[in-house]
């Protein structure tokens, strides 16, 4: 089966990259996505020479094939931030909200084009044994002052077209967008800055060469003075220590064809993100021309395109009925970066900086930390909390296609009905 990405195809393709890699840079950022394009762009602003490097064509990887949504939660709730991390929990969780404000703010204030829109997220319990668990997380947010609504019973319908869920919680700090068009808008104003862009320029190697690096790639060496690595769930064993700490887990999009007025107002009446409980979480919204996109995974191992976009259009249709009938017309898939602790991580593995593991929430996380780190470098703020936490690596990370498939059913036994 074909992928076709819905994002990529409503877009006028990239522009070309720079096509030759300078000799050397004062900076090389290794992944052109939101991350890396956005440290790019803050280091170039500062005067720094600046050379992103980016193994496929501009546009093509995770930043385009995502679900477009803008959120401030982390994966772990504030409760369970300060219970577990004390004082740290609580700036990670401040550091998470603060991404969310710079990039709606960044969108807003420079009139970045990318169908950006403050439209609220529906957290849904996906079994009536959670929604103790689910009122319990809304009064953690109430009490930390944030704009957060419970919902239940009789108060769904006017949130969401769909008999699935027993309660959930409106969360109104959240944003949808067009991610191809908001990473677009990033390697514009990264190119603009000053900073060159080199795509279809695999990075092979990272090495010291005195107090400076050699970073070795399909278009020649470059000599740089510092180096980031912005792969996220593409490292691709280019940081060795980097990729015994991120899992990449494939997560698989269909969009269907553009609904009636009267339908797409059925199933989403306030147009918000939906995300449920699960551990294979399913993900949907509505897109401006009225599709809906729908996303999730299965399992923790590797699948097909057909067989796991079968399995969330199904799944789609199961909580929307209502989409029966309806075609699908887009099926992709990409990787996000799970971590052990399913939070982000900043930090350094032999002088070389990586931010990376926002564990599927990286649409403002990523693109805050690129910015955070890269103001670090020039001396400008201290690290995000992020930094302060243990990178651990995962267990028997070599092995993991063996041991992937129990903890698949683990996560399937806790997302029983």
């Amino acid at each position: 089966m074909t992928e076709h990405v819905l994002w990529q195809e409503q877009i006028d393709p990239p522009s070309k990259g720079d096509v030759t890699p300078p000799r050397s840079a004062d900076v090389v950022v290794i992944g052109a996505g939101y991350g890396g394009l956005a440290a790019a762009r803050t280091l170039a602003v500062a005067g720094l020479s600046v050379a992103v490097v980016e193994a496929r064509r501009l546009g093509w990887g995770a930043h385009a094939r995502n679900g477009g949504m803008v959120l401030s939660e982390l994966k772990l709730g504030p409760g369970v931030l300060e219970r577990r991390y004390g004082d740290l929990g609580r700036r990670m969780y401040a550091d998470a909200n603060e991404a969310f404000d710079a990039v709606e703010s960044m969108v807003r204030d420079e009139g970045l084009d990318c169908d950006y829109e403050r439209c609220g997220e529906l957290y849904l319990a996906h079994a009536e044994r959670l929604v103790p668990r689910l009122r319990r997380l809304a009064d953690e947010h109430l009490a930390r002052g944030e704009a957060v609504r419970f919902v239940v019973g009789s108060e769904l319908p006017a949130e969401i077209g769909s008999n699935a869920f027993p309660a959930g919680i409106v969360f109104d700090r959240a944003g949808s967008l067009h991610p191809a068009k908001f990473h677009a808008a990033l390697a514009a104003r990264a190119r603009h800055a000053g900073a060159l862009v080199i795509d279809e320029c695999l990075a092979t190697s990272v090495s010291r060469s005195g107090s400076r690096f050699v970073v070795d790639t399909a278009k020649g060496p470059i000599d740089a003075g510092v180096v980031i690595v912005a792969t996220n769930a593409y490292a691709d064993g280019l940081i060795p220590a980097l990729r015994r700490r991120i899992l990449p887990v494939g997560s698989y999009i269909v969009t269907t064809e553009p609904l009636d007025p009267g339908l797409a107002d059925e199933l989403s009446p306030r147009r918000r993100n939906f995300i449920d409980t699960k551990q294979f979480l399913f993900y949907w919204r509505l897109t401006p021309d009225r599709r809906m996109l729908f996303g999730g995974r299965r399992s923790l191992a590797a699948s097909s395109l057909a067989d796991a976009t079968d399995y969330v259009a199904a799944s789609m249709r199961r909580i929307h009925p209502q989409l029966g009938a309806v075609d699908i017309t887009h099926r992709w898939g990409g990787s996000v970066a799970i971590t052990l602790d399913r939070l982000p991580h900043v930090g350094r593995f032999d002088g070389v900086w990586y931010a990376a593991g926002c564990n599927g929430s990286g649409v403002a996380l990523n693109t805050w930390l690129g910015d955070r780190l890269a103001r670090h470098v020039l001396g400008d703020v201290d690290l995000p909390s992020f930094a302060e936490l243990r990178h651990r690596p995962i267990p028997l990370h070599r092995t993991r296609r063996w041991w992937l498939p129990i903890v698949g059913q683990w996560f399937r036994w806790k997302d029983r009905p």
